[in-house]
């Protein structure tokens, strides 16, 4: 398991890139009171600091988050004490049985467990479909080819309190693959600390992932943006739902 996310980035990350996350947790919550699931167990793969995770917590649902930075992991349980979290792959966790499962943040892109075989997204859709309770939602988002725009590499920059990163993305269309170079500076005392990190993401095409999706049995409806927070160029959602009638069975899928 690569060492990905270290406590630098994973701070600058929840400090600075959280607005995704939040943008999902309304969807994903409206939907399941639309639906009249008010309880049960929710499982947020790729959870990050927590930040999703929080925001099902406090609206009363049992959270399950799963990541593969200790760093986050640590983050994820001083936001959310009464959550259960571990350190783990989402292609190779154990899922139980559960109300909803969120994959946010790309998260199904990143190698950070080595290359993914055409199979892994069956496998993951899978693994979700079989834990979810009748009318369950799967709410993921995917990095698809076009996530950099324009020919050659981009450069971004931004900071916050105490912190900076600098980021440099390339794409290969050949091999759909994207690499980011991270390099993050974080104020330690009086000085700066530096750090670099190199993150590399198998791109997935929409088409193939709504195929992956509609194989497993789902039912499923593109996103373009989580609510007010559009997608950028290249960037993907889905809201599938696993047929069948929300209610007491999904109200008793609980941790």
């Amino acid at each position: 398991m690569a060492d990905a996310y270290r406590d630098d980035l994973a701070h600058i990350h929840d400090a600075g890139f959280g607005a995704l996350a939040r943008a999902a947790a309304p969807v994903l919550l409206d939907d399941l009171r639309r639906r009249g699931v008010r309880r049960g167990l929710v499982i947020d793969l790729g959870c990050g600091s927590g930040l999703l995770s929080a925001e099902l917590a406090a609206a009363g649902y049992d959270v399950l988050g799963i990541d593969q930075s200790p760093a986050f992991i640590d983050l994820a349980r001083r936001r959310v004490p009464g959550g259960r979290f571990a350190v783990g792959s989402l292609w190779t966790v154990e899922l139980p049985p559960c109300a909803a499962v969120a994959a946010v943040g790309e998260c199904v892109n990143y190698q950070f467990d080595g290359p993914h075989p055409r199979g892994a997204l069956a496998g993951l859709f899978g693994r979700a479909f079989a834990a979810l309770s009748p009318g369950g939602p799967l709410l993921l988002d995917a990095a698809e080819p076009g996530r950099v725009p324009g020919p050659g590499a981009s450069k971004t920059w931004t900071e916050g309190d105490g912190w900076a990163v600098l980021v440099t993305a390339d794409e290969d269309p050949q091999h759909e693959l994207l690499t980011r170079r991270i390099t993050s500076f974080r104020r330690a005392g009086e000085l700066y600390r530096r750090d670099h990190e190199v993150h590399t993401l198998r791109l997935w095409p929409r088409a193939e992932v709504a195929v992956g999706l509609r194989a497993a049995g789902f039912e499923v409806q593109a996103l373009d943006g989580y609510r007010a927070l559009p997608f950028a160029p290249g960037h993907v959602g889905f809201l599938a739902r696993k047929p069948g009638p929300a209610g007491a069975a999904a109200g008793r899928a609980m941790s």
